[in-house]
């Protein structure tokens, strides 16, 4: 599995509540959403070059959701965002007391 992706053993809903938090938290906006396609097109409130999509998925073979990222550039200041924004979805499911991320 990528580092720009992770799978959740739940349904794309709750996922993608998880998803909107965790944006919220890391200072990102929400410049445009397809919630019919899954994708959302983030950048940081500080910088508007950081970000990129998220695309959300139900896993076919097995009830759970996958997420994978992709940046707007491969430089590693889009991989410190991307790491800070899968650990926040951790650190929220896990308050909520959701486990099992894969």
């Amino acid at each position: 599995m990528s580092e720009y992706t992770r799978k959740y053993p739940y349904e794309k809903t709750m996922v993608l509540n998880t998803i909107y938090d965790a944006v919220d938290t890391i200072d990102f906006l929400i410049d445009r959403a397809n919630s019919m396609r899954g994708t959302l097109i983030i950048s940081s409130v500080d910088s508007p070059t950081l970000g990129g999509r998220i695309a959300i998925s139900p896993e076919l073979s097995k009830d759970g959701t996958v997420v994978e990222v992709f940046p707007f550039t491969d430089d590693e200041c889009q991989l410190e965002w991307i790491a800070a924004f899968f650990d926040e979805m951790q650190s929220l499911m896990k308050r909520a007391g959701l486990e099992g991320i894969n």
